[in-house]
Formats: C-alpha cells, sequence, structure tokens
C-alpha cells in the first residue's frame, strides 16, 4: 500500500511537471489569446516603467502584449482564456499579485542565472476591458526583490502594487476607473 501511494504521488509530480510553462512560453501563448495583439506602448498602459532601464527592466518590440475596450463577451473569452494560460505556470513562481474578480494584477519571475530573471506581468481589468501581458528579459534580483515586498491595495476595481527603489525610483501598477 505504502509503494503505491509512493508511486501515485510520483506520477501526480512528473504530470504537474510536465504540464509547467516557462514565463517565455506563458508571453507567448497569451500574446495568441483572442482580442490580444503585440503591441507598442501608449498612455493605456497601466504601469509606470520610465525609471526602469537603470535596473535592466525595458519594453522592447515584441515584449508587451494588450487589448483594451473589450465588450463583456470579449472579457471573458479574454480572461477565461489568460487563466487557463496562467494556470499552466508554476505558482513558485509568482512574486507578488491579486485578483478580485474586477482586477487583477500577477507578476511571475523565473531566475535564469545568478542575479537575472525573466518577468511576466500581467494586468487586467474587467471594468476597463482591458489586459496587458508584459515579458521582460535579464531582470536583477534587486527589483523581483522590490517587487515581491511591495503593498498591493486593492477595492473594487482599483489595484494599486507600488515598489519602492534605490533612491526616488519606483515600480508601480495601477488600475482604476481612468485606466
Amino acid at each position: 500500500m505504502k509503494k503505491t501511494l509512493l508511486t501515485l504521488i510520483a506520477l501526480v509530480s512528473v504530470a504537474l511537471g510536465a504540464s509547467a510553462m516557462s514565463l517565455k512560453d506563458a508571453y507567448k501563448a497569451l500574446s495568441n489569446i483572442p482580442n490580444v495583439s503585440v503591441a507598442n506602448p501608449d498612455y493605456n498602459l497601466p504601469m509606470d516603467i520610465s525609471a526602469m532601464p537603470d535596473y535592466g527592466f525595458s519594453l522592447a518590440e515584441g515584449n508587451l502584449a494588450t487589448a483594451y475596450n473589450l465588450n463583456a463577451p470579449q472579457i471573458k473569452e479574454t480572461g477565461d482564456a489568460a487563466y487557463t494560460i496562467l494556470n499552466q505556470v508554476p505558482m513558485v513562481r509568482m512574486i507578488n499579485g491579486a485578483n478580485n474578480n474586477d482586477v487583477a494584477a500577477f507578476l511571475y519571475a523565473e531566475p535564469t542565472s545568478e542575479n537575472s530573471n525573466d518577468v511576466l506581468i500581467v494586468a487586467m481589468s474587467g471594468y476597463r476591458g482591458s489586459v496587458v501581458f508584459m515579458y521582460v528579459e535579464n531582470v536583477p534580483d534587486a527589483l523581483c526583490t522590490a517587487i515581491q515586498n511591495a503593498p498591493v491595495e486593492m477595492a473594487g476595481n482599483y489595484l494599486s502594487l507600488k515598489a519602492k527603489l534605490q533612491g526616488d525610483d519606483e515600480f508601480s501598477i495601477i488600475l482604476n476607473k481612468g485606466r
């Protein structure tokens, strides 16, 4: 009996490991879900990224996928597809996040070498009908640690995550009526 139970646990572990998705693969899948397209940054982006080049965090061609002004059926279709993909990313990779079914933000980090991480950022607002998926490579540990320790405030259709960095720099995600 004991041997059978251990064998079953081993098989479940292998099956779960086989279905795990890297952050890069998750971003590729998220950028291909219905209503989402790879885009250039614009004023609709709900993240303050102006100070991030000092931390290796920059937008490059092909690392931002978005959808804006989705109607109710599109929100459901896009949200269901996004959660299906995100459920394949190992939870151990999530460094911060919150979700109340009106707004959600999830941040994932995957170590790639010493002091370097790939980061996947997901910001979704059902109220605004918008989603933003961002994938950034070579983000230093210091930024990932700051994001991991950042407080999250959430109420209704408002979400705020603000990470304080060295000096006066800040990384933030703000979702509200205006964004």
